[in-house]
């Protein structure tokens, strides 16, 4: 899947570069991601260092205004942890397994991402033109695993959902370098909209049910434009 993306990358770069009022690059970054669990019984029990690298291309409407989307490889996930332990949670090398009291699993989700959204920017001062963006990120799983045990690195796509969506707000800066060839740096929030997992999880009368786990995180890119 990795070289899909990277073959989907340089496509829309190809294309890009054809058409009028269009610009475009590659980046790459690290990011910090964590659940939001709505639940008594199951919480966030910690952060993941991930990382993120792609295309982006903005479609410049006018002067100061763009359309932006382009294409994401993302590596998430973090750490949930359960009161009362969790139901029938499938490992595919393993098959069902219970989890007991005040498990903690540690989730890596890897999603292939084409985010839309709206892109405002100032005229270049100096050398630099500054912007902010806001827009959606749906993203569909390629990779899900998770450690039910220390560094087992378990396979557990029966587990996983295949679709995810978050918001993203953010913003930054792009450096004027020669010509059309500028340096991005930028900071993106994403806030998670759908449930991203299947686990069932345990409540004290032993009854079970999912619950409702949205992945969050923040991203600094760096990149080419051009």
């Amino acid at each position: 899947m990795k070289k899909l993306t990277i073959i989907t990358i340089v496509l829309l770069i190809s294309i890009g570069s054809y058409a009028q009022k269009v610009s475009g690059g590659l980046f790459v970054g690290p990011n910090l991601s964590w659940y939001t669990l709505y639940s008594k019984v199951a919480a966030n029990k910690g952060v993941k260092l991930g990382y993120q690298f792609g295309a982006m291309i903005d479609f410049n409407l006018i002067d100061n205004f763009a359309i932006s989307t382009g294409v994401n490889f993302n590596s998430l996930g973090g750490s949930q942890t359960y009161q009362y332990g969790a139901h029938n949670f499938y490992r595919q090398d393993l098959g069902d397994t219970t989890l007991g009291v005040n498990s903690t699993v540690k989730f890596k989700m890897d999603y292939l991402e084409i985010p839309i959204g709206f892109k405002g920017k100032t005229n270049e001062i100096g050398y630099f033109t500054y912007f902010l963006k806001a827009g959606v990120t749906p993203g569909i799983n390629i990779k899900a695993r998770a450690d039910i045990t220390v560094g087992s690195n378990d396979i557990i796509t029966e587990e996983s959902k295949l679709f995810n969506m978050g918001w993203y707000l953010g913003g930054g800066f792009e450096w004027s370098l020669s010509g059309n060839t500028r340096f991005l740096t930028e900071v993106l929030y994403t806030g998670g909209i759908l449930d991203t997992d299947k686990v069932e999880v345990l409540k004290l009368d032993a009854t079970s049910s999912n619950v409702k786990s949205k992945l969050n995180g923040i991203t600094l890119r760096v990149g080419i434009l051009f």
